[in-house]
């Protein structure tokens, strides 16, 4: 068995931090080109919330509003609006409930920000005591050093 990747080893910490690189990069370039209008249709579909609806965005729901959302997105996307012209009439007509992600502006920016902020948080606390529990304990000192000697002869 190879000792190559003992886990704390710097090697280790290497790999995984190539993996994560690598996998952001596949995650970011792979998309497969620029998306079909069906495709768009069904992903703005997604976005929003069927206002007469529970936690039903607008593709899942077959309330007679979720249908016309629906046909109005296509109508829009056919047009050549843009997603934000889209988002805007939408909230316009319907209110900012419509939306089923929070905007990145305001008060919203909280409920992106403040799991990434809990998150390096914490990694910051494991991280230090990580690196607390592998610093010596304390220095040794000439004093010190005597006393156990002196201990260890019975004095």
């Amino acid at each position: 068995m190879s000792r190559i990747l003992v886990p704390g080893s710097r090697a280790a910490w290497w790999f995984l931090g190539v993996s994560f690189a690598a996998l952001l990069v596949v995650a970011t370039f792979a998309s497969g080109g620029p998306p079909t209008d069906e495709e768009r249709i069904q992903s703005l579909a997604e976005e929003y919330a069927c206002p007469t609806c529970k936690g039903q965005s607008v593709a899942e729901s077959n309330a007679a509003v979720a249908v016309t959302i629906r046909e109005f997105i296509r109508g829009e996307v056919v047009a050549g609006a843009s997603d934000t012209e889209i988002r805007d009439d939408l909230v316009r007509a319907y209110g900012g409930e419509v939306l089923l992600t929070p905007p990145s502006e305001g008060i919203g920016v909280l409920v992106w920000m403040l799991p990434v902020v809990v998150l390096a948080g914490g990694g910051l606390i494991v991280g230090s005591a990580v690196f607390a529990s592998r610093r010596p304990a304390a220095i040794v000192t000439a004093d010190d050093q005597r006393l156990v000697d002196e201990l260890r002869r019975g004095r």
